[in-house]
């Protein structure tokens, strides 16, 4: 997929954010840009215009979600902000309505079509996609933990002064509040981060905590969250495009417990290749489970 065609739909702060890291990047042939606020999407268009002389990307345009279908790539983006202290789950009822309108214009929907769900909450609507479409469940997953992941390396980053990228270290399940870290599969050059002798378990649970509650952090600051999210979709977009077969934490459909949630999975040009079942220890397996419950209930509730 070297000439590959994507579509934002959402040129909000997330949306936009994405497309100057893209054009940055420059993994993609051509951009489009997609948002209900046609004024806000020229403005965006036209200021991204600016920045193309200097990263070599080739093009960036407005478009339709019904041309959005036959892009490559699509990125959903698109919903209501979370506010200061709201948890994403209270985003589901007016994002479901968002998420509907946006796949139904889509159709048909080219079937070699990958739709990265960022919108939150993330896993019920990547779930909800995957339920309104005729795509394979491969073909849509959402951002998940992916960023929480990352958040976490950057912590464990400082406190061993080690660079992220030695720190293998994933956040899953639920991409919200019931999120944990598999702390048991941690690991550093191939020793167990639980080896090194500095971290005592109150440790990892602030660390934890630190991780989850990173994004009320800076919402309550500057009121959005669009950098890091923005450079993990360009990352995703990225593995993609040039069939990189990396290990993502992504949220995607889990058969066992039908539900979509964050594991580490292998991505390539055709989306989702494999989910990796890792081990976990018990208590991180009942935390897991406690993910699926809560994510069950919501889901439930949407039915």
């Amino acid at each position: 997929m070297k000439h590959a065609k994507l579509a934002i739909i959402g040129a909000g702060a997330v949306g936009s954010t994405t497309a100057y890291a893209l054009m940055w990047k420059n993994v993609a042939t051509e951009i489009l840009l997609i948002d209900i606020d046609e004024k806000r999407c020229k403005g965006e268009i036209l200021d991204l215009s600016d920045a193309l002389p200097f990263c070599y990307a080739s093009k960036i345009q407005r478009g339709t979600t019904k041309e959005a279908g036959q892009a490559d790539i699509v990125i959903i983006t698109a919903g209501v902000r979370q506010k200061p202290g709201q948890p994403r789950s209270d985003l589901i009822a007016e994002n479901q309505k968002i998420i509907k309108s946006i796949i139904n214009d889509m159709k048909p929907i080219n079937p070699n079509t990958i739709i990265i769900m960022v919108t939150n909450p993330v896993d019920i609507l990547t779930y909800y996609a995957q339920q309104i479409t005729d795509l394979p469940k491969n073909q849509i997953f959402g951002s998940g933990t992916f960023l929480d992941s990352q958040r976490l390396r950057g912590i464990l980053s400082k406190k061993l002064n080690i660079a992220e990228q030695s720190i293998q270290a994933y956040v899953l399940g639920e991409h919200g509040d019931s999120q944990f870290v598999a702390w048991s599969n941690m690991n550093i050059a191939g020793i167990p981060l639980l080896d090194f002798p500095i971290f005592s378990s109150k440790d990892l649970d602030v660390m934890a905590d630190e991780t989850k509650n990173r994004v009320y952090e800076i919402i309550a600051c500057k009121e959005a969250t669009f950098y890091g999210i923005a450079a993990c979709v360009t990352d995703i977009c990225e593995c993609i495009i040039f069939n990189q077969k990396r290990i993502i934490p992504l949220s995607c459909f889990i058969e066992k417990y039908n539900v979509c949630l964050s594991m580490p999975a292998v991505l390539g040009e055709k989306g989702i290749e494999q989910i990796l079942s890792i081990r976990l220890s018990q208590k991180e397996q009942d935390l897991l489970e406690k993910s699926v419950k809560k994510l069950k209930g919501v889901i439930k509730d949407l039915q």
